[in-house]
């Protein structure tokens, strides 16, 4: 099952040489510690850059998207098995 969920979060991450680790995210008063990074791919709304991550707690599988021109994390969907 996969939720919308489209709000604003809370990101602990760490950028190195290039690359970038995300090391949890709080949502809803809820932390949640990231085992990986699934997937990376960007895109476009108008003329802002958008960074599209898919990442795991080791149960779910979390969409998070980052506007570096705003510096604003969000997450965007919650794929629940």
């Amino acid at each position: 099952m996969i939720s919308e969920i489209n709000e604003k979060i809370i990101v602990g991450v760490i950028f190195k040489n290039g690359s970038i680790k995300i090391k949890w995210f709080i949502w809803k008063n809820r932390k949640v510690n990231i085992k990986k990074i699934t997937y990376i791919w960007k895109t476009k709304k108008g003329e802002k850059d958008i960074y599209n991550f898919a990442v795991t707690d080791g149960f779910e599988i979390f969409e998070l998207s980052f506007i570096p021109k705003e510096l604003i994390w969000y997450l965007e969907k919650i794929h629940i098995f």
